[in-house]
């Protein structure tokens, strides 16, 4: 599942369900003309990205929410330092990503 990891890197805003499906199809579709993988039920397999591709975006929320609950602890320590709030969530981010295995 290579391909679908490289697809699910490249996005950097939220999808709606519709755009979801569409990805799941073009994944798949494109795995099959690459002969990268074989099946007997191309639907299913394209509902099975798309279960896999809505479970990573998943992760990410949980990740975004675990960072704003470690950044609401240290929010006055944030604003006496002057950081950049979105420069030290992007940071907490990268680092919780790292820690837990999961590609952003």
């Amino acid at each position: 599942m290579i391909y679908l990891t490289k697809f699910v890197i490249l996005l950097t805003m939220r999808l709606n369900k519709l755009q979801i499906e569409h990805l799941a199809f073009s994944i798949v579709k494109g795995l099959l003309t690459e002969d990268q993988i074989i099946t007997d039920d191309r639907e299913k397999m394209v509902a099975e990205t798309q279960g896999i591709i809505v479970k990573e975006l998943e992760k990410e929320d949980q990740l975004d929410e675990q960072v704003k609950d470690i950044l609401k602890e240290k929010l006055e320590e944030i604003r006496s330092t002057n950081v950049d709030y979105y420069e030290m969530f992007k940071m907490v981010k990268t680092k919780l990503a790292e820690k837990e295995n999961i590609v952003l």
